[in-house]
């Protein structure tokens, strides 16, 4: 099978990249093995979670960092375009670059809740979550927090009390259903997808109106846990249109049905464009002559190659087992890509859990256009993005989001213009 580019990854790296290029007109096939990190979303995508300062000191503090190779002008260009991206799939948010919550925080254009109650900075939020100007809200005096009966992973009371902190009056009100009644006949069942399916047309509605008549007409906001809309936003838009009150969801944890919607909505975006997007499948072997990938061999198309002009991985660190740890080092799985990790197995992780942790930044080596190697030999016709490159730290840096969508536009941005100059 022949195509222009093969993105092996489907995640958030992965579709950005596939619909850069398949609205260029390039022939493009994603190969995705299951399912992604986006399945876990808050509903947010994070920049930079420090300081301005120490955004730029990166070159110095972090010489092999992602960011380093993106560089200002294209992290802010990128910006704009993921939002235009997000926004044509469907998925419309809220936020920007353009936007500045605190000019002491790079790219913090508001502040967003966290499952557990922390208001935390964001870059790029889905607009049905509840967001803030700065880190004490005052947009809502008056909250109401909805919680489902027996739904276990959404904490009303956690943020209650992160609310109530910072002034803010809430009280927390508890609904139930029969749709939902029926569902609480398993445990098992009490999921965030699972609610989300039940809860279509009268069964919706029944529930729309339960959380109404709950809340009342007193209340600033009504909050909800994020469990509306698999498909799309119009089960979110219905329960706000019935309640009375304006309506804002917040993070659950465990399944992410947001972000669930929006690897549906990315993928069908990239689908509408031409890109062929391949389900349940992974590269298995590969050919390489004069520093080009000629070829790829999947295992669920063993009898035939998946050829191509250029290539992406975009196959995630260890969480997307895009890098898996071994006895003597890191190994990249696919291509055994050369990466950047400390020798020593005692330097991978910090004494204390809340500690850095050092092996967050381990991952792939790649040139200034994000070219990765072999044996210390570039990959010419090879791109690696997102979370297997090597130099950021997410957790520490609130950076996740931000690497992957920037170098993905990078790489689709190189591709393309490599073709022009042929």
């Amino acid at each position: 099978m022949r195509y222009d580019t093969v993105i092996i990854g489907g995640g958030l790296g992965g579709l950005i990249g596939g619909i850069t290029l398949a609205r260029r007109g390039q022939r493009v096939a994603i190969i995705s093995s299951g399912k992604s990190a986006l399945h876990f979303c808050s509903g947010s995508l994070e920049l930079w979670g420090g300081s301005r300062e120490e955004f730029e000191q990166l070159p110095q503090s972090h010489p092999s960092h992602p960011y380093n190779k993106v560089g200002m002008q294209r992290l802010v260009r990128y910006s704009a375009e993921a939002k235009e991206l997000f926004a044509r799939a469907g998925v419309p948010l809220v936020g920007g670059l353009e936007q500045v919550a605190d000019s002491r925080r790079f790219g913090c254009s508001h502040y967003r809740l966290s499952p557990i109650g922390a208001i935390k900075p964001a870059w790029l939020t889905m607009d049905e979550f509840v967001t803030f100007a700065g880190p004490e809200p005052k947009e809502y005096p008056r909250v109401t927090i909805v919680a489902i009966q027996g739904y276990l992973d959404f904490y009303p009371e956690f943020i209650a009390g992160s609310l109530r902190k910072r002034g803010v009056e809430c009280k927390v009100v508890t609904v139930t259903s029969a749709a939902l009644e029926a569902l609480r006949e398993s445990a098992t069942e009490m999921r965030a997808v699972s609610i989300a399916r039940s809860l279509q047309g009268e069964a919706l509605d029944e529930l729309a109106h339960i959380i109404g008549k709950a809340v009342g007409k007193d209340a600033d906001l009504a909050l909800v846990p994020a469990v509306f809309g698999l498909k799309s936003r119009a089960a979110y838009e219905r329960v706000a249109q019935i309640v009375g009150v304006p309506v804002r969801v917040a993070p659950t944890v465990s399944a992410s049905v947001p972000g669930v919607r929006m690897q549906r909505l990315l993928s069908e975006e990239f689908q509408r464009c031409g890109g062929e997007y391949i389900l349940g499948d992974r590269v298995v072997d590969y050919t390489l002559e004069e520093g080009r990938i000629v070829s790829l061999r999947t295992a669920n198309h063993s009898d035939m190659e998946f050829r191509a002009d250029s290539y992406i991985l975009a196959s995630g660190s260890f969480f997307g087992r895009g890098l898996e740890a071994q006895p003597n080092g890191i190994r990249e799985v696919v291509f055994g890509l050369d990466v950047e990790c400390d020798d020593s197995r005692a330097e991978w992780c910090g004494e204390h859990i809340l500690d850095t942790q050092p092996f967050q930044r381990y991952g792939v080596r790649c040139d200034e256009r994000l070219r990765p190697s072999i044996a210390g030999q570039t990959i010419e016709n090879l791109y690696a993005v997102g979370s297997v490159l090597a130099g950021a730290d997410p957790v520490k840096e609130g950076c996740g989001a931000g690497v992957v969508v920037a170098t993905a536009f990078m790489a689709a941005e190189d591709i393309l213009s490599c073709n022009d100059k042929k």
